[in-house]
């Protein structure tokens, strides 16, 4: 009876040290979100991330595109990821955009978000726009 429970024990031991040791090397999600109001400091290995948003079931929900311009072409938009929570039948509410930024280069640079809600309001929507300040570093 001891030696099974010796056993038993030592089978546990061995099966939580392998379980802890598997968690501990799990890839780090290097998702960083910008932040408009200070200088955001950031790897080449890192994935930058603005949330913005735009309604539901409106006549812009289709047609709201995004761009940034880049001082020094040290970033560019790699991915829109759109996010609806909503159940399909609800009219109305919001839409989650994440925009993915990547750098390509270290350096300090300035990038303008621009938010367009549509061709039609392109020239109005291109003099409003989000500034935020990055340092990349290796």
């Amino acid at each position: 009876m001891i030696k099974q429970l010796m056993i038993l024990c030592c089978a546990t031991t061995l099966f939580a040290c392998s379980n802890w040791e598997s968690e501990k090397h799990q890839p780090e999600d290097n998702r960083i979100a910008l932040h408009f109001d200070t200088l955001n400091v950031v790897k080449l290995t890192d994935r930058m991330v603005i949330y913005e948003s735009t309604c539901r079931g409106c006549a812009y929900e289709t047609s709201t595109s995004f761009g940034i311009s880049d001082t020094l072409d040290i970033v560019k938009l790699s991915d829109i990821i759109t996010i609806d929570n909503h159940p399909p039948d609800m009219a109305g509410g919001n839409i989650s955009k994440e925009l993915v930024i990547v750098p390509i280069k270290t350096g300090i640079t300035t990038i303008r978000l621009y938010k367009i809600w549509g061709p039609q309001s392109a020239a109005k929507d291109s003099l409003n726009y989000t500034s935020y300040k990055i340092e990349v570093r290796n």
